[in-house]
């Protein structure tokens, strides 16, 4: 799985996003450029967007404005779930518990806690998952089912559909083009009932 992260230059284009995320009023339009950004090239330059602004944000001289904490937040939170993605992943791949230094609170909360829950959430997930067992799922997108589930479950305040259509989204963005609907499907099995709690 592809990070974000290195030592090269940023390239005009990041710098330019970083400059747009930063210079954004609100947070449709923070999210409306994540959209765009995420159908033109996926969440790469994004990611590197948010880093070159918790760089700024940390004192480094990057060419972009440094933003106060909260603003920083607003924007950070674009590329939560695409961070706890990263160190879940990983850490199946370590056999491991995440690391989550770097992560904000509630992304390491998700890694954490769709780590910690795993062998239920993978139960919940093999019922739901229609002549699919658990292991033999892509790697990525059983993180990402274990994610949105962990998130169904712990933050009844995110609705439903956002936390599907977050789902769909990474699974486009790091796994194939077919398992935005596979996880599209067995999240709204999974989350049926929350549907008709909410």
């Amino acid at each position: 799985m592809p990070t974000s992260r290195g030592s090269e230059p940023p390239t005009p284009e990041v710098v330019a996003l970083a400059e747009a995320l930063a210079g954004a009023e609100t947070d449709a339009v923070l999210a409306g450029l994540a959209r765009l950004q995420a159908d033109t090239d996926g969440t790469a330059r994004l990611r590197a967007a948010v880093d070159l602004l918790r760089s700024a944000g940390r004192g480094a001289a990057v060419g972009v404005p440094a933003l106060d904490p909260e603003r920083l937040g607003r924007v950070a939170r674009l590329v939560r779930r695409d961070e706890a993605l990263e160190a879940l992943y990983e850490a199946e791949a370590r056999s491991r518990p995440p690391e989550t230094e770097g992560l904000d609170t509630l992304g390491a909360d998700l890694a954490r806690g769709a780590w910690d829950e795993r062998a239920d959430l993978d139960a919940a997930i093999g019922a739901a998952a229609e002549e699919w067992r658990v292991e033999r799922l892509a790697a990525v997108d059983r993180a990402v089912l274990r994610l949105a589930l962990w998130e169904l479950r712990h933050r009844p305040e995110v609705p439903v559909g956002v936390v599907i259509s977050e789902a769909v989204r990474l699974a486009k963005a790091y796994s194939t083009a077919r398992s935005g609907a596979f996880v599209n499907g067995v999240l709204g099995r999974l989350a049926g009932g929350r549907e008709a709690d909410g």
